[in-house]
């Protein structure tokens, strides 16, 4: 659209001015004017009615006036004149309310849209500004007497030639403090990359850290901050302010803490990546471990991912395909690797709680044996240093045991061989036997001289060793195990040590765990009575009246079940224990078929009230039972603790 003339400019504003005066009275505007009109044609001298009407109308016209009539005005007509446009101005023309409504108001500056506009340019800067500091944090308002601004220009370390002396010093920036970090630093300059050792030191980092050295020497040699940042920017890196800001940067931070400053670049990232998504995350990592080793990949899991994950998860995911690289670095990242599949270390309960309480408290008791027991030294540990034993007390002595396989095929791995000689090897261990061996600190292996074996003829066996083949003897069994002990360990001991006691050592198995045929064992029990369970020796347990009462387990002759073994139930009802509410044999907790175990628990079910009953919470092995009996002491080694029998070095030089 072409811009208007002057002549469409004036006519557009008259509809605007044509509201803005009106006439108080009509008729009185009407006549005023027609009397004006009048008076001006009977002088003839300086208007005319087309002129006059024109200008009522409100429109704009040039040159109304002659210029030649106007220079034969009078000075009673120009009077004239002001008279009649004062009454015009002050008596006919007034202000309408209204007439201000058409007219366009003055700009202020607040409009709607502008108000929006400031209001969000507003919040942009505002969001912009988070995590940003304050001007006034890069400042530090302090007050420093005269004395203390004297001290500091006494002790700073820069000549006083210098152009811009610092008029309050740093303590930091001390000499002292200085020399400090310059050997620091000086320390961490000497660590250079290398393959096997510090392989994440980057090369970046060398440089910084060689430049922040150079800083503080030229610190101290008296150069400003500005200059010495300059010199090793151009020096060392060849680089302009920028890196000289970076590099003082850099020599405060080290200078403040003694630590060089974390490299910031690609640590502010934004993008966004799947591995953030927890739901995304969640899914993968339960698949992951669904699967089996050898089903693992990263194949599989791309596929997995694309065809179940991205079209269950719904929402700002809008990914359809991954790459296969993609899911190895994140299966890399939640903790898995691509490895060959070889032995490795068994993790065993070696620090369960119950074997950590065992272990304590089987040492407090090993070091209370240890008083009296003899100790050895020297090279050789061929010096006897002699226990310091009062009146009437015992020596004891350690006897360890163990048993230990051996097989046909064992032998020497590296071997002496000529050049072209091949010898042939059977693959197959061969027939094995079983030694089973007691051994003392003083003798080794429990055995007699051949005068002690006269002397003693009741002795059966000369050594307390026995060898045992799996594939003609059959399996080692608890009472082979108790033969051995009774009638061969504890024999040979008492002749090689008279008057000591043993403290005889035995690891946690099964075999040495076993009770006797008749011992109180709840898990053998049945409910009810009868049935396939052992007849057990008699209890007993305390009565009400705080007496001690031996049970028999088994029903007596005038019962019509006589003979036969009593069960829980009967037994529980003896001793007034067995609960109203109707309780199982074994419950889930102690049936092993339950995660979540309450240790405290007394009444779960029938067995676990049998179990704890102080009877059968004292019954021994048939082992222990053995050696308690022939006045011995019988002890068993921590679980998972093989280091603690020091049987098994023996073992290691006999094979």
């Amino acid at each position: 659209m072409t811009r208007k003339t002057k002549r469409q400019q004036q006519v557009s504003k008259i509809s605007r001015k044509k509201g803005r005066f009106i006439s108080q009275d009509q008729v009185f505007v009407e006549e005023l004017v027609t009397e004006e009109i009048e008076t001006a044609e009977e002088s003839e001298k300086w208007i005319e009615n087309d002129i006059i009407e024109e200008r009522m109308e409100g429109e704009a016209v040039e040159d109304w006036v002659d210029d030649e009539t106007v220079e034969n005005w009078t000075e009673e007509n120009l009077k004239e004149f002001e008279e009649v446009g004062e009454r015009l101005t002050t008596e006919v023309l007034c202000w309408h309310d209204g007439a201000a409504k058409s007219i366009r108001a003055v700009y202020t500056g607040n409009s709607r849209t502008t108000v929006w506009r400031k209001k969000n340019e507003k919040k942009r800067l505002s969001d912009d500004a988070k995590g940003m500091k304050t001007l006034d944090n890069f400042f530090k308002n302090t007050e420093i007497r005269s004395s203390e601004t004297l001290h500091s220009l006494r002790s700073s370390p820069f000549p006083s030639s210098s152009p811009f002396p610092e008029i309050t010093q740093n303590p930091l920036f001390s000499v002292d403090n200085l020399h400090k970090r310059l050997e620091e630093i000086n320390q961490q300059c000497l660590i250079t990359k290398s393959v096997k050792k510090n392989k994440e030191l980057f090369t970046y980092d060398h440089l910084r850290r060689l430049s922040i050295r150079r800083f503080i020497q030229l610190l101290l040699d008296g150069q400003g901050k500005m200059d010495a940042s300059n010199n090793i920017a151009q020096a060392v890196w060849n680089k302009g302010t920028y890196m000289a800001t970076c590099i003082r940067k850099w020599g405060s931070h080290f200078i403040q803490t003694g630590e060089l400053l974390v490299y910031r670049q690609g640590k502010h990232t934004k993008l966004w990546s799947l591995i953030n998504d927890e739901d995304f995350k969640n899914e993968c990592q339960v698949w992951l471990r669904q699967q089996t080793p050898e089903s693992r990949s990263p194949t599989n899991l791309k596929k997995y991912i694309e065809e179940t994950v991205f079209p269950k998860l719904t929402g700002h995911i809008k990914k359809e395909t991954i790459s296969e690289k993609t899911c190895r670095n994140y299966m890399h990242f939640w903790g898995y690797k691509y490895d060959e599949k070889k032995k490795g270390v068994y993790y065993d309960g070696h620090e369960r709680p119950d074997v950590v309480e065992y272990r304590k408290e089987w040492l407090k008791r090993m070091f209370e044996y240890k008083k009296s027991m003899k100790d050895f030294d020297g090279d050789i540990l061929d010096v006897v240093l002699e226990p310091q034993l009062k009146p009437e007390e015992k020596e004891i002595v350690q006897v360890t045991h163990d048993e230990c396989h051996f097989y046909a095929n064992d032998g020497q791995r590296k071997i002496w061989m000529k050049k072209d000689e091949d010898i042939l090897r059977s693959k197959h261990i061969g027939r094995s036997i079983m030694v089973s061996a007691f051994l003392c600190p003083c003798h080794g292996l429990l055995q007699l001289s051949d005068e002690q074996l006269q002397v003693n003829p009741h002795i059966e066996h000369k050594e307390a060793v026995v060898l045992r083949s799996i594939q003609s003897d059959g399996y080692w069994k608890s009472e082979h195990m108790l033969d051995q002990l009774v009638h061969q360990a504890i024999p040979i001991f008492e002749i090689l040590h008279p008057g000591c006691t043993g403290v005889f050592c035995f690891d946690q198995s099964t075999n040495h765990n076993a009770m006797a045929g008749d011992a109180l064992v709840a898990t053998k029990m049945n409910l009810s009575p009868g049935g396939k369970q052992p007849k057990m020796r008699d209890g007993w347990y305390i009565n009400e009246y705080g007496e001690k009462c031996i049970q028999s387990m088994i029903f007596p002759d005038n019962h019509h079940l006589k003979g036969q073994p009593k069960g829980i139930k009967q037994v529980l009802k003896e001793r007034n224990l067995w609960p109203i509410r109707e309780i199982r044999l074994t419950c889930e907790q102690c049936s092993g078929k339950c995660d979540d175990v309450n240790l405290e628990r007394v009444d779960c079910c029938a067995r676990r009230i049998m179990s704890l009953q102080p009877d059968f919470c004292e019954q021994r092995s048939i082992l222990e039972e053995a050696i308690i009996k022939a006045e011995h002491i019988f002890e068993r080694y921590p679980k998972f603790h093989c280091e603690c029998n020091f049987i098994e070095r023996f073992w290691g030089f006999a094979k």
